[in-house]
């Protein structure tokens, strides 16, 4: 079994959900960044990174499932990544959705650090 492989020999391309806390204007979710995560894979040779596509798909997949969000990515604005996510790491991830606008912003963070953070906007057509 590749070490990308989870126990059910599939790849494993989330992290772990710890716990989920709902907010007045969003969700956050407790995350566990996976030893095995197959993005690591080929993603630098000298330290395993999360890289930013994955952590974008993350919030996006993330606020379709528990925020009900149905929108056609249409652009991103003001998005960074300022700290590494490295694995075996422990970290959240809020989701705040703007229906109005049609904007979602999220944010990586844990008490140590904020790992980045933007707005992702999305246009009328369901998926």
């Amino acid at each position: 079994m590749s070490d990308t492989m989870g126990r059910d020999g599939q790849a494993v391309l989330l992290p772990e959900v710890l716990g989920v806390s709902p907010r007045d204007d969003g969700i956050e979710l407790a995350l566990r960044i996976p030893e095995d995560l197959a993005y690591f894979h080929g993603h630098f040779d000298e330290i395993s990174v999360v890289p930013g596509v994955a952590q974008i798909q993350w919030a996006v997949g993330y606020a379709r499932s528990y925020l009900g969000l149905d929108w056609v990515f249409s652009h991103m604005e003001a998005v960074k990544f300022k700290e590494l996510m490295l694995p075996g790491q422990g970290l959240a991830l809020r989701l705040r959705y703007l229906d109005g606008g049609r904007k979602l912003e999220f944010r990586y963070f844990s008490e140590q650090a904020e790992y980045s953070s933007g707005r992702i906007y999305f246009h009328g057509d369901s998926v």
